[in-house]
């Protein structure tokens, strides 16, 4: 153990010369590495072991580092613990009453305004002087309000102890910071609402009876819903598409579960989207609550989503829906089933052959309602090739029966693997019928390889 330098009375730390104010908004661990910045230290983790100060126990939160921290830097323990993460462990976090993951911080990048940066560090040597803002850990708030442009991520660190430094990344990328270009952003409600939830604590809607990590992604994956459409990725876009994505999504569910339910029957009702499979229909919203990484903290948002399932889809019994079994009452459908037009139309019977269509009492042929317009262009495509592969001479010869144009009075013959290909059989198979005589085989060994055999036209349409 390091032991500690002299202490003045009353305290358990040594006098500093030098100290800092604390800002409203600026958690714990930022405090710090401005205290070390402050008084000349190379960096925080050498600040901390010439004082004896655990470092550690800080960043995971802990009540006492807290007060110690405090203690240190004279400022009042209740505002430094308002603003401060707890670690939890295993992914999970806690600020006050509120809870996140792992995927709300940035945990390994430092983002900050270029523009703050500016305004209140005027030179490498005082990167003490600005302090970080508790909103610019959080993944979801992408812009600062003040100066209406995007935050920027410094370069990555090999190692994480550097990464956690904030005023030692401010002294070492002060020039570059000055270099880089501001993007201008507009102020986004979405994220002036996570930005007073982090600071001033939750409110009473049933968006902020959330947990923040959960509220924060959901604006966002429904936004990215409502934007592009079911076929969605939910990787692959870029910090201002996620911007616009949260505010479309918190226009929506800042008014509650009603609001989100009438979003998702909206869903359904576009035309250009087949509304009766609701897991092509919600697309990337579907499939993100339906990942095993959420935990239990998701399942209000889950609870509204399923109840709307239940309530306007046909689900059969058993199946489950985000790890609810249905009870298997059939709803009233909203989508209208498609339509039998055109070549569709013109081979209904061939529809009802295959199972895709039913006659009504009227005479009347109509799809069955799971058929999509997707299904009815593979049948014209299927039935269209299959015209055309009979009517060409490559695909009689290579398919169908093949005469010996030597001799055209031969019979017509078919090889094993085309027999096999019409009965729709191994060629093991023919030959066993072969064998036993329920088909005619002629040996061909004069014009192929020795003990080629062929199947007879003949024998093949009397089977």
């Amino acid at each position: 153990m390091v032991k500690s330098l002299p202490a003045t009375p009353g305290t358990n730390f040594p006098q500093l010369p030098l100290t800092v104010p604390h800002a409203a908004c600026e958690p714990a661990t930022s405090l710090l590495s401005r205290l070390a910045a402050r008084n000349g230290a190379v960096s925080m983790q050498r600040f901390c072991g010439d004082i004896a100060f655990p470092i550690d126990p800080l960043f995971r939160g802990e009540k006492v580092a807290i007060e110690q921290l405090a203690q240190l830097a004279g400022c009042d323990l209740g505002a430094l613990e308002w603003v401060s993460i707890r670690h939890l462990g295993k992914g999970h976090f806690r600020l006050r009453e509120e809870f996140a993951s792992l995927q709300s911080f940035q945990r390994t990048r430092i983002r900050v305004c270029p523009e703050c940066i500016r305004s209140e560090m005027s030179s490498a040597a005082e990167s003490w002087s600005v302090q970080r803002r508790l909103q610019w850990k959080f993944s979801s708030i992408r812009s600062c309000p003040e100066h209406s442009c995007m935050l920027m991520s410094l370069p990555t660190e090999k190692f994480h102890k550097d990464a956690r430094d904030f005023a030692a990344q401010l002294r070492k990328h002060h020039v570059w910071i000055l270099d880089q270009p501001v993007v201008q952003a507009t102020p986004s409600p979405f994220e002036a609402y996570l930005t007073n939830r982090t600071l001033s604590g939750r409110g009473d809607r049933w968006i902020d009876r959330l947990e923040l990590n959960v509220a924060s992604r959901a604006c966002e994956v429904l936004g990215l819903r409502i934007a592009k459409g079911p076929d969605a990725a939910l990787a692959g876009h870029s910090e201002p598409d996620w911007m616009t994505y949260g505010s479309l999504g918190y226009d929506t569910l800042k008014d509650g579960p009603v609001a989100l339910s009438n979003c998702l029957a909206d869903m359904a009702r576009v035309d250009v989207v087949d509304g009766r499979f609701f897991g092509r229909l919600f697309g990337p919203r579907m499939a993100w609550l339906k990942s095993r990484s959420l935990g239990d903290e998701f399942e209000p948002l889950r609870d509204v989503v399923r109840r709307h399932v239940f309530d306007n889809f046909s689900v059969r019994k058993g199946v489950l829906v985000l790890g609810v079994p249905s009870e298997g009452m059939a709803s009233s459908n909203p989508q209208k089933s498609v339509s039998l037009k055109g070549f569709a139309k013109r081979n209904a019977k061939d529809l009802v052959y295959r199972g895709l269509a039913t006659r009504e009492a009227s005479g009347d042929i109509v799809p069955m309602s799971f058929v999509t317009q997707g299904m009815l262009d593979a049948f014209e495509r299927e039935k269209k090739n299959f015209r055309n592969a009979k009517r060409s001479p490559e695909g009689r010869k290579s398919r169908t029966f093949v005469v010996d144009e030597t001799n055209p009075a031969r019979e017509s013959r078919l090889s094993i693997g085309d027999a096999a290909g019409q009965l729709r059989v191994t060629a093991k198979t023919v030959g066993y019928l072969i064998q036993h005589g329920m088909l005619c085989g002629v040996d061909t060994s004069e014009q192929y390889r020795r003990g080629a055999i062929v199947v007879t036209a003949d024998s093949l349409t009397r089977f």
